[in-house]
């Protein structure tokens, strides 16, 4: 990048945005629309639990269970439009 234009954080929103489609759409496969079924209440509580089991995982062994940001990202996703 040139030194004239300053790195920000929005300039990688078109391949952030590609790869969490594909995360959500193998999501989908996998799940379906179980986000739909699960009460609003308590999404905050299971949202936390997932991050907190991905975190747990990762801390176990960094280099085999690296932080699933994208999976995150898609929770968070589903709480923010419910």
């Amino acid at each position: 990048m040139s030194k004239d234009k300053k790195l920000k954080v929005w300039n990688f929103l078109p391949e952030f945005t590609r790869a969490l489609r594909e995360q959500l759409e193998e999501d989908d496969r996998k799940w379906g629309d179980e986000w739909l079924r699960r009460p609003r209440e308590g999404q905050e509580v299971r949202a936390m639990g997932f991050i907190s089991h991905y975190f747990s995982e990762w801390a176990k062994d960094p280099y085999r269970n690296p932080i699933p940001w994208l999976k995150i990202v898609g929770t968070a996703l589903i709480c923010w439009i419910r």
